[in-house]
């Protein structure tokens, strides 16, 4: 159970970066970045009719979380907004806001763990294997090797 924690965390947060990295660099204009992830994920496991289509639920409901996140956060800063404005800042509006936003990540973490698990449960012990490396080596890349600091 930790493990599949640990790979789906993995995954959101490579999934999150990116998309990042893709919209500071121009590549999301007029393109589904997460359909691109999709389709390569697929190629690199080799992956069946029935496997794409829980791949592609997983990412669906990424993307869907992410529509959500970013209506919030919309709002989120309108109110930090406010609150810079104001002589003093309302530190414990600053602690609800935080709590709120704690709140919705917690509120939603299981459709990712179950879409996930949706997914991985679905691959052959090989293709697991192989996706476990490509996350690995997505994180080397995006963070250096282990020991490298910044």
């Amino acid at each position: 159970m930790l493990k599949i924690l640990l790979i789906t965390l993995a995954i959101v947060a490579i999934t999150v970066a990116g998309i990042t990295w893709a919209r500071h660099n121009g590549y999301c204009r007029g393109g589904d970045f997460m359909q691109h992830i999709t389709e390569r994920v697929s190629r690199k496991l080799d992956l069946n009719d029935e496997q794409k289509l829980k791949l592609e639920a997983f990412a669906e409901t990424l993307r869907k979380l992410r529509g959500d996140w970013s209506e919030r956060r919309t709002q989120m800063l309108a109110e930090v907004e406010d609150l810079l404005a104001g002589p003093s800042l309302d530190r414990d509006r600053v602690m609800a806001l935080l709590d709120e936003r704690h709140q919705a990540v917690n509120e939603r973490k299981g459709e990712v763990v179950d879409a996930f698990a949706n997914f991985s449960d679905s691959l052959q012990p090989e293709q697991r294997t192989r996706l476990a490396e490509l996350i690995a080596a997505r994180m080397e890349h995006r963070w250096g090797p282990p020991g490298w600091t910044h």
